[in-house]
C-alpha cells in the first residue's frame, strides 16, 4: 500500500516561500511558472501583509480534506483490526492460557483494541500536523508585513523544481512532508 492511498487530496504537500517585498514575492511567482515544474496557476497562492482570511489560500481542497479523513479512518481502521487479528493468533496460538480458555472475548478484545488504535492513526493522518507549521509560519509572516508564496506541487517531481526555485529565492522556506 502506497501511504498516498489515505489522502483524497490531490496535493499532499505544501510550501510556503516568505519574504520581504512584493517584488520578490512576484519574483517568485514568475519564476514558479516559467520554470520546467508546469504548474498550473491554481497551485501557487500570495499571502499579503496583513492579511486575515487566507485560510483558503493554504488548504483550498477542503472536500479532499473530508475525502482524506475518511480514506484514512477506513483503511488504517481495517488495518489495526487486522493487526489485532493477527496478535491474537499468534497469543492464541502460542497457548497462553487466558486467551485459550476464553477465545471469543479474547479475540473480540484484540480486534477491538487493533481498530481503535487504526482509528487513531487516522485521527492523525487526518489531522495532518505537518501542516500546522506551514500555517503558523505564513500567519506569523502576515502578522510581521512579510509576502507569503504557497506552492501546492501534485508529483515529486513538481516538489524537487519548486524546492530548488525556493531556495534560490532567499527567503526563509518551510514545506510539509
Amino acid at each position: 500500500m502506497t501511504w498516498q492511498a489515505l489522502f483524497g487530496e490531490r496535493s499532499t504537500t505544501k510550501f510556503a516561500a516568505i519574504v520581504d517585498s512584493h517584488d520578490v514575492a512576484t519574483s517568485v511567482v514568475e519564476n514558479l511558472m516559467a520554470g520546467p515544474a508546469g504548474l498550473q496557476a491554481s497551485q501557487v497562492r500570495v499571502v499579503n501583509p496583513h492579511e486575515k482570511a487566507f485560510d483558503k489560500k493554504l488548504e483550498p481542497e477542503t472536500h479532499g480534506i473530508a475525502r482524506t479523513a475518511v480514506r484514512a479512518h477506513v483503511i488504517l481502521g481495517l488495518i489495526g483490526a487486522l493487526a489485532g487479528l493477527g496478535a491474537w493468533a499468534i497469543v492464541y496460538f502460542a497457548g497462553v492460557a487466558a486467551l485459550v480458555s476464553s477465545p471469543v472475548f479474547s479475540f473480540s478484545a484484540f480486534v477491538v483494541l487493533g481498530l481503535v488504535g487504526g482509528l487513531l492513526l487516522g485521527g492523525l493522518v487526518t489531522a495532518r500536523p505537518d501542516h500546522l507549521r506551514v500555517i503558523q509560519r505564513v500567519k506569523t509572516a502576515a502578522d510581521e508585513g512579510k509576502w507569503s508564496v504557497i506552492v501546492h506541487p501534485l508529483t515529486p517531481s513538481q516538489c524537487e523544481v519548486v524546492a530548488e526555485v525556493l531556495q534560490a529565492s532567499g527567503g526563509e522556506v518551510v514545506r510539509t512532508v
